[in-house]
């Protein structure tokens, strides 16, 4: 008896029920936060072997939030490999610095860089002409030359779906299309007065300039060519393309009068999973695609994982390239041909991992393979590879997403800490006179009615998934004055049709719930779930709800400020925001706000006179993630058995892309709406946290680029334009 007792106090002692219980539930939270993102952050520093910092720059008058890693000592001269990193559309850099983790930890110099109108990075004027086509990723490329103790002759650049679009603009902004060889051709033809037939400018430009030139014009070359080839050697030297296919077309250029075809003088590799839902498609698709063929010069399916040596031609007839091996095999340190390929910066390679298009920055196969070619392409992993002292950390070794799990822990504790936080609020004397009494559990286990319902709730779930993968980037807002209320990228859009057509399936299911309660046994549950409540009430419950918001951001300065480190988990979390981003917050809350009201009603409808709370709030998160379930079984799952039994990847038939953040968001926000409404009786609560939740991260760690977000006090600090 006496141990049954002391087990119940000691669970009162860490209950939500009392304000001693959620004090001490609050400091094991932050508590929580603090440890999780702590060791977060000795593993994005490598225990202390890495120094990490935030910095922000401007380069054509908007500001670029990054992330930059370095090896904890450097000295100007160092000469060390860089390689800036970047994300895809609607995200931040945060979303990728697992990446930057990984490649830091191998001794590169990383920026992790957010693109304009992404995270905190600021907007350039978008009807400037003269604006960025790569969204910044130029500007970032010229920050890490600035730095003076990386070698400006080995920078790569690799960025993920619209941040693969953004590198290889970068790559054309920056690169050359001509070769030193075509250059100097060029020089013989434009300074020396030379011409040269078709055939003759296949020939080495320097014994062309020593059979022709006199020796006092070839000394003046000689200074030439070393200007040129200066030049070239700083130039970006690699590039990696993240779930996408672009980049490093073929384009027309003049060399000595004669008008041939070049690509970028840069090494290139793609990288496209081989369920890939994204523009791009699968990735075996593009190994029999003629544009990627092209590419690699070859007339068969390109091999993945090889290395090809790219050929440059000028009567039209694209030559064969030459296969060097395969790049598990074979290492720059010391094979031959294949380090005069990549001093050449002819190599193309492309990497097809078991991988979504969200995963090919998250996956472990895929980040080892961005690991394994930085290493490659670079010549370098904690040392340069030709150094027989270098011991190469092994591109199997992945801690990223050990701390990504970290980051998922802080994400759920700060939840949690709002609720805890909430039920001290809620006994004092300014709020207490919100708390509402709790109704009597409605349905039962055997309410036909509320499993019927739930079945029909699961159902518009699968449904708006098929309907939202299917219209994608189509989804969003046609009236321009909308479209600046409401200004994020069409991600943001996506998620909120999503919860707009749940949140109208949701309401149909409540009103026929009501409507049988209120005739079968008199019951109204709109005002038994204290839906219709007094104004000064619902102010308290907003008030309430900023108190807990603003406590949770606090509480992230001092994660950002001391770790480095976000809510977050993948690409679901929410971060630091610029001022105009709180306004928005406001604005889409207009428009997010109703849909958690009637998923709150749904929720607590739901409590049953025979089933415990605790089991009964799985039941009510079972439902939520039902439908979204089935669609993932039918789309991935399908086409993971079809691939294992016949080797055929196909694409799957719902592009999940931009939902994956609904597995957790779900459920979670059922809780929440579970656990506020027994906290304050009340649904009110319950939908403003939910609502603040989602509109930060929507305007903290989605993105802006389609409109200028700053440049006056009212965009800046309200949020207008």
């Amino acid at each position: 008896m006496s141990t049954t007792t002391s087990l119940k106090e000691k669970a009162k002692a860490l209950s939500f029920s009392t304000v001693e219980g959620c004090r001490r539930l609050l400091a094991i939270f932050t508590a929580l936060i603090l440890v999780s993102s702590y060791f977060a952050y000795m593993l994005a520093c490598d225990w202390g072997k890495i120094k990490v910092n935030d910095i922000a720059f401007d380069s054509r008058g908007a500001v670029m939030q990054a992330t930059l890693y370095t090896p904890r000592i450097v000295h100007a001269g160092d000469n060390l490999p860089a390689i800036l990193v970047t994300h895809g559309t609607s995200c931040s850099n945060s979303t990728v610095n697992g990446v930057a983790e990984e490649l830091a930890s191998r001794g590169f110099v990383v920026l992790s860089l957010s693109a304009y109108g992404s995270g905190s990075s600021e907007t350039q004027d978008v009807g400037d002409p003269r604006m960025d086509p790569s969204l910044g990723i130029y500007d970032g490329l010229q920050y890490l030359r600035t730095l003076q103790y990386i070698d400006k002759t080995r920078i790569g650049m690799v960025g993920h779906s619209q941040g693969s679009k953004n590198v290889a603009a970068a790559v054309d902004m920056d690169c050359s299309l001509y070769t030193l060889n075509d250059l100097m051709l060029n020089v013989l033809s434009e300074t020396f007065g030379q011409s040269f037939t078709l055939e003759e400018i296949s020939q080495d430009a320097d014994e062309l300039a020593a059979r022709r030139l006199s020796a006092d014009q070839l000394v003046h070359y000689q200074a030439i060519r070393a200007e040129k080839e200066a030049e070239l050697a700083n130039t970006v030297y690699a590039a990696m393309i993240l779930g996408g296919n672009w980049g490093f077309e073929e384009k027309e250029v003049s060399v000595a009068g004669h008008t041939v075809k070049r690509t970028p003088v840069c090494n290139a590799a793609w990288q496209i999973g081989l369920f890939n839902e994204g523009r791009a498609g699968t990735g075996q698709s593009n190994l029999v695609s003629e544009s990627m063929m092209e590419r690699f010069q070859t007339t068969s399916p390109v091999l993945p994982e090889i290395w090809y040596n790219t050929k440059t031609y000028n009567d039209g007839q694209r030559p064969a390239s030459e296969q060097l091996g395969d790049i598990r095999n074979i290492s720059s340190g010391s094979d031959a041909a294949l380090q005069s390929a990549l001093a050449q910066r002819t190599t193309h390679i492309i990497f097809t991992p078991n991988n979504t298009h969200a995963r090919d920055y998250f996956g472990r196969d895929a980040v080892q393979h961005i690991v394994k070619y930085f290493e490659q392409v670079l010549c370098y992993n904690r040392g340069d590879l030709t150094d027989p002292a270098t011991v190469p950390l092994d591109s199997s070794r992945l801690e990223f997403l050990m701390g990504k799990h970290l980051n998922l822990v802080a994400l759920l504790s700060m939840c949690f800490g709002m609720l805890a936080l909430s039920g001290i609020l809620m006994r004092h004397k300014f709020f207490a006179v919100c708390k509402k009494e709790v109704c009597e559990p409605i349905a039962s286990k055997k309410s036909v009615v509320f499993w019927v319902l739930g079945a029909c709730y699961a159902a518009a779930t699968y449904l708006t998934v098929a309907f939202v993968t299917k219209n994608g980037p189509a989804l969003g807002f046609k009236t321009e004055w909308v479209k600046k209320f409401w200004s994020m990228d069409f991600t943001a859009n996506i998620h909120i049709i999503f919860m707009w057509i749940l949140a109208a399936c949701g309401l149909v299911l409540v009103s026929i719930y009501c409507v049988y309660n209120y005739k079968k046994h008199g019951r109204n549950v709109l005002k038994e779930l204290n839906f219709l409540t007094n104004f000064s009430h619902i102010a308290k419950y907003f008030l309430m709800a900023a108190i807990l918001f603003f406590s949770a951001y606090g509480m992230l300065t001092v994660i950002r400020f001391f770790f480095h480190q976000d809510f977050r988990f993948w690409d679901n979390g929410v971060k630091d925001m610029l001022p105009q981003n709180f306004l928005q917050c406001l604005r889409y809350s207009i428009m997010i706000l109703p849909t958690f009201l009637v998923g709150g009603l749904f929720v607590n409808a739901g409590r049953m006179k025979d089933m415990k709370d605790g089991p009964n709030v799985l039941v009510q998160m079972a439902i939520s993630s039902a439908g979204l379930l089935a669609a993932y079984a039918v789309s991935y799952l399908a086409a993971y058995i079809t691939y294992a039994q016949t080797g055929a990847a196909g694409l799957p038939c719902f592009a999940f892309v931009s939902l994956w953040p609904m597995f957790i968001n779900l459920p979670l926000f059922v809780l929440l709406a579970r656990f506020f409404y027994k906290q304050t009786g009340s649904v009110w609560l319950g939908a403003f946290v939910n609502t603040a939740i989602v509109c930060w991260s929507i305007c903290s760690a989605q993105s802006s680029t389609g409109y200028y977000l700053l440049g006056s006090f009212g965009a800046k600090w309200l949020g207008i334009f």
